[in-house]
């Protein structure tokens, strides 16, 4: 007997702004904890970068299969269970932090915190995704998924800035006290996602046995969507570059602009949160993977010009990194709404939240190995970062359109959905 399903997208409006903050809630843990993580980790440890960054790796690597099973509980039960558990890991991971003093509890806090984001981000994206599903618009996801990338740079905007204040601090009390309210915060999001999200069916909930067994064969099977993952992995990098690398790399290697690193994460948010309508719009006509190569290409220039103070005089710094930080802005406007409406649009409706979790995993390789990455390239040279950034960019602007070619055309133009 197939399960009744109510999309979000027709739901209770309380519904979508339940969900909407919940994503805004996340994104000011993480605007506050990451660019401090590194800086905060080694004073609190007595560890190195490269051994913090090494363990944080570590920790995250073990849970990278995580999303397998996640995703075949999220097509079995629905994501509204596993989004709030996911909160409640990420905030006792972030206890664990407020009384890391070794390397064994960093590594533990680190464990919990990454199981934690691990389901989070594996089940979320199935969550919003339902909002579009009761769309006419073939291009819906898109402008859903800008709204949630405003709102999400908004609150990553609002944590980034206090996490400038509280590194140009130098106070280990502050930076406990940052911790401190990240566990605060994730609380309250578990507690919205309990209260205001009604319990729902997943789509393939319905499905009989063998067919639903069937979901990761089928994924398995895709190359085409594999390949989308494992492009979206090195997006990812890109994207997650900014909150790891940036700040050790102006504290170390431009101290005087130390007081630049608070403003300029605000005004990467600022510039998300007022323009990624705007953006939406914009790209609108193309295609899907142009959009795509467009972003990579920003984010090579991002990359470029963040490593020219090398070599620059110092009153090109400043012009260097506010350039730099305009075109990762909209290197992340174009990529974010993009790449999600992509990835949902190719993966089959009965086992979205396997797809979707999969997908998701590319953020998760991300994280693991952008500290570990850094650390190691900036003890050889702090440009290394840099270079291979740039590199990776410009990488994918082949690597999207040989892709383009074995993906389903409906979801590179936008799925036609019923009126």
């Amino acid at each position: 007997m197939i399960a009744q399903i109510q999309p979000l997208g027709r739901g209770r409006p309380g519904e979508k702004v339940s969900i909407f903050l919940v994503l805004m809630t996340d994104s000011v843990v993480n605007g506050l904890f990451v660019p401090m993580s590194l800086l905060y980790l080694s004073a609190t440890s007595g560890e190195s970068l490269v051994r913090v960054g090494t363990l944080l790796s570590i920790a995250g690597a073990i849970t990278l299969p995580l999303p397998l099973w996640v995703g075949r509980l999220v097509d079995g039960v629905g994501p509204k269970r596993v989004v709030l558990v996911a909160q409640l890991l990420q905030a006792a991971g972030f206890a664990g932090y407020l009384v890391t003093t070794s390397p064994t509890m960093l590594f533990l806090a680190a464990f919990v915190t990454s199981l934690g984001q691990r389901a989070f981000w594996s089940s979320v994206f199935t969550l919003v995704s339902y909002l579009a599903d009761g769309d006419s618009d073939a291009r819906a996801r898109e402008r859903w998924f800008g709204v949630i990338g405003s709102l999400r740079a908004a609150g990553y905007g609002v944590g980034a800035l206090t996490a400038g204040v509280i590194l140009s601090m130098q106070s280990n009390l502050a930076w406990r006290g940052a911790i401190a309210a990240d566990v605060l915060l994730l609380v309250a999001a578990a507690v919205l996602v309990g209260a205001g999200v009604p319990d729902r069916a997943a789509p393939s909930a319905g499905h009989d046995g063998e067919h639903h067994e069937r979901g990761y064969r089928v994924l398995w099977a895709d190359r085409p969507y594999l390949g989308l993952v494992a492009l979206n992995t090195v997006f990812a990098l890109c994207n997650v570059m900014l909150g790891i690398a940036f700040p050790p790399f102006v504290t170390h290697r431009l101290p005087s602009m130390i007081w630049a690193i608070g403003p300029l994460l605000a005004t990467n948010t600022i510039v998300q949160a007022i323009f990624q309508p705007l953006v939406v719009r914009l790209i609108r006509p193309f295609s899907r993977d142009r959009s795509l190569c467009l972003a990579g290409s920003l984010w090579a220039s991002w990359a470029c010009l963040t490593m020219a103070p090398e070599w620059a005089p110092r009153v090109m710094w400043l012009p260097c990194l506010v350039t730099a930080i305009l075109c990762y802005s909209a290197a992340q406007l174009v990529h974010s709404p993009v790449s999600n409406a992509l990835a949902a649009d190719a993966a089959p409706d009965h086992v979205r939240g396997r797809y979707l979790a999969i997908f998701q995993t590319s953020f998760a390789v991300a994280t693991v190995v952008a500290p570990l990455m850094f650390s190691v390239l900036f003890e050889q040279s702090s440009s290394a970062p840099w270079a291979s950034l740039v590199l990776l960019g410009l990488l994918t602007i082949p690597t999207t359109l040989f892709l383009a070619s074995r993906l389903p055309k409906s979801a590179l133009l936008g799925r036609v959905m019923p009126a």
